[in-house]
């Protein structure tokens, strides 16, 4: 299959304009070149059907970005986050780990590293020599930062501050719930529809506290380090890892700052 880009638009039904700006975001490969000629082939189509799919189950083009990039190294997205069925992955399964495999992750994880992390909220002891791990996603992320220089001890308490904070914002969340969202639906005694909204209302919640989460993060950043020299290039990181666009219901990309 060679495609010319108007060709690949036409297939995808979407706008040139907007595979352009997928090129320019890397949520595309680039095309072969014949000549001067961009060649598009099947990996493109399917790229496409897969951005298409992911858009439709609420995830961003930031987050579809970033899942691809993690995709193009080796990660098996497609079972990991259900894309051809079952809801979006938004939640993740619980880890069930031994504080030998928690070291081959985390190396700094020493005894009295592993007591600060339960502190922490990162895990919580399974007896048997077993952590159960409710978020492997922030284990890699105190991988990540640890691996790179920071100390365990500043990822840690990064990891507390957000377990505290969203402790925080669940019981804000529970309270209206019960008083007010709870009362208006048993109101005419009709309780069957319930499980289904909460079911749909769970996804909904979770992704709409990571979108919020994501733009409220890079907007306090970019706030805390305006006019500090010494910060001029974690300002340069930050703007270049936004992606400052939105779609409308065509697939039409425009960009934005938030």
């Amino acid at each position: 299959m060679e495609l010319t880009i108007d060709e690949l638009a036409r297939r995808a039904q979407l706008p040139v304009r907007t595979l352009r700006e997928y090129n320019s975001m890397r949520l595309l490969p680039p095309p072969e070149r014949r000549g001067s000629i961009g060649v598009y082939g099947a990996q493109h189509v399917e790229r496409l059907a897969l951005i298409g799919r992911l858009q439709r189950r609420g995830y961003s083009l930031a987050g579809i970005r970033d899942l691809l990039a993690a995709w193009d190294t080796g990660a098996d997205l497609t079972t990991l986050l259900g894309v051809d069925s079952g809801p979006a992955a938004l939640d993740e399964t619980p880890l069930r780990i031994t504080g030998t495999e928690l070291r081959d992750r985390v190396p700094a994880l020493t005894a009295a590293g592993i007591e600060e992390a339960v502190a922490a909220g990162l895990i919580v002891p399974a007896g048997d020599g077993y952590f159960v791990v409710r978020s492997p996603a922030l284990l890699a992320l105190v991988a990540d930062g640890v691996r790179a220089g920071v100390p365990l001890d500043a990822m840690l308490d990064t990891i507390a501050t957000i377990t505290r904070g969203i402790g925080v914002l669940a019981e804000e969340v529970a309270g209206h719930v019960v008083r007010q969202i709870a009362p208006a639906l048993t109101a005419s005694g009709d309780v069957s529809p319930m499980e289904g909204l909460l079911r749909r209302w769970r996804v909904l919640l979770l992704q709409g506290a990571a979108s919020i989460l994501a733009d409220r993060l890079g907007a306090s950043l970019l706030a805390m380090t305006d006019g500090d020299p010494a910060a001029e290039q974690l300002r340069a990181a930050i703007d270049r890892v936004r992606v400052g666009v939105t779609t409308d219901t065509d697939g039409t990309i425009r960009h934005y700052r938030s």
